[in-house]
């Protein structure tokens, strides 16, 4: 599967507040962008990554936070991409 979804599309979902599950793929995609730096390799979270990253960090329920993000339409395999790269 090579879905891709642009980070754009997290905006508004919130699980504590509105946009954190946005604010922490922003993070996310920035600390792949600086560990993949120098390299041929290109390393991105899955909405499911981000989910699972999300309820590690706040310990709410990963079950939780995917129902929320099935709510929203979005496919869980899919890979969060900066929106440029999506386009």
């Amino acid at each position: 599967m090579n879905d891709k979804i642009s980070v754009e599309a997290l905006k508004g979902i919130g699980v504590l507040y509105e946009g954190d599950i946005y604010d922490l793929a922003c993070l996310l995609l920035k600390l792949n962008d600086a560990q993949d730096k120098g390299t041929n390799h290109r390393s991105r979270h899955t909405v499911y990554g981000v989910a699972s990253d999300y309820s590690m960090l706040t310990r709410e329920s990963r079950d939780k936070i995917m129902r929320i993000l099935e709510r929203h339409g979005l496919p869980l395999g899919a890979t969060v991409e900066h929106d440029e790269d999506v386009r």
